[in-house]
C-alpha cells in the first residue's frame, strides 16, 4: 500500500505497512475525535481547503480561499456559516478596509 505526501515540489510515495481500510478507519476515527464527523462531505472540503491555506498564517483571506473553492458560491458561504457556528473557525473584517474578511481556525484544529 502507498500513500502521497504532497510537498511544494509535488508528490512523493511513502510506503507504509497499514491497507486501505486500515487508512480509513483511522480518518474516520480522528474525524470523530475532532467533531468533523457531523460536518457534510462539502463542509469538510471547504474546512480542509481553509487548514491547507492556513499554512503557518494565523488569518487566511476570505477572498483567496473563495476564489480557489470548486464549491457554487451559495455553497462555499452556507458551509463557511456552519463552520463558524460550530466553532471551526472565527471570520473577522479587516480594520483598515470593511470590504475584506479574514478567516482563523480556532487553535484546537490547527
Amino acid at each position: 500500500m502507498y500513500h502521497f505526501k504532497l510537498s511544494w515540489g509535488g508528490y512523493f510515495m511513502k510506503e507504509t505497512k497499514q491497507s486501505l481500510s486500515e487508512l480509513w478507519a483511522l480518518l474516520r476515527y480522528k474525524e470523530k475525535n475532532l467533531g468533523l464527523d457531523e460536518l457534510s462531505l462539502t463542509e469538510r472540503d471547504i474546512f480542509q481547503e481553509i487548514l491547507h491555506f492556513q499554512g503557518k498564517d494565523t488569518h487566511i483571506s476570505l477572498g483567496k480561499i473563495l476564489n480557489s473553492s470548486p464549491h457554487p458560491r451559495a455553497t462555499f458561504f452556507r458551509s463557511l456559516k456552519k463552520l463558524r457556528n460550530n466553532n471551526f473557525i472565527e471570520v473577522t473584517k479587516c480594520s483598515k478596509d470593511s470590504r475584506k474578511s479574514f478567516v482563523t481556525v480556532l487553535p484546537k484544529y490547527r
